[in-house]
């Protein structure tokens, strides 16, 4: 199955008119009747068809009040929220904007299993891999069917284990190397808050 929104060239967050816009478009160029004794007559009447069937799955999905939330590269399907706050979240988590999908999610008071489910991907992001794991857990527990949730908290605890291995297996080098990143840490901290613990970083 192909990506509906690709096949109509637009968005997942356009506006139902930028889609009939676009739709209304693709429509005219590749009607039957435009291509009469035309050798590419098949080849158009394929893209019309596939234009048809995109625009009336995007149409539907958005009558339900939800997407399907179709991955169109693993072609496995799992609910997801259809407010604007949580497609823009999705649309920054696509493009690896996480710091500004966790601003959006900051700031809606509904917290779903696909807001932590999200949180954890951002998290993982920009490095917080406490949240994240923690974050993963809330949502297998608010959903624990879904492998979406599951796979995500499983990916997360196996790096977890190999960093804690790694750590073990390198002795004194790595109480040094923990060291010098708690205090990186707590320096980019203080930063933040308008102070400087150290001056070297």
């Amino acid at each position: 199955m192909m990506d509906p929104y690709k096949v109509l060239g637009v968005d997942p967050s356009a506006s139902e008119d930028e889609i009939k816009k676009a739709y209304r478009e693709l429509s005219r160029k590749y009607h039957p009747d435009s291509y009469h004794d035309n050798p590419l007559s098949d080849l158009a009447e394929e893209k019309f068809k596939e234009v048809q069937e995109a625009y009336n799955q995007i149409m539907k999905e958005r009558e339900q009040g939800y997407r399907t939330g179709y991955n169109y590269q693993q072609g496995s399907y799992s609910a997801q929220d259809e407010s604007p706050e949580m497609m823009a979240v999705y649309n920054f988590l696509t493009n690896r904007r996480f710091q500004e999908a966790l601003r959006v999610l900051a700031g809606i008071q509904n917290r779903t299993a696909r807001w932590y489910y999200y949180s954890a991907i951002a998290n993982a992001g920009i490095g917080n891999n406490i949240d994240a794991l923690n974050h993963a857990r809330q949502a297998v527990s608010m959903e624990p069917g879904n492998p979406e949730y599951a796979n995500l908290l499983n990916q997360l605890q196996w790096n977890a284990q190999r960093y804690q291995s790694y750590g073990s297996n390198m002795g004194r080098n790595y109480t040094m190397g923990n060291f010098c990143c708690d205090l990186w840490c707590a320096d980019t901290l203080c930063e933040c808050m308008g102070g400087d613990l150290c001056g070297c970083f």
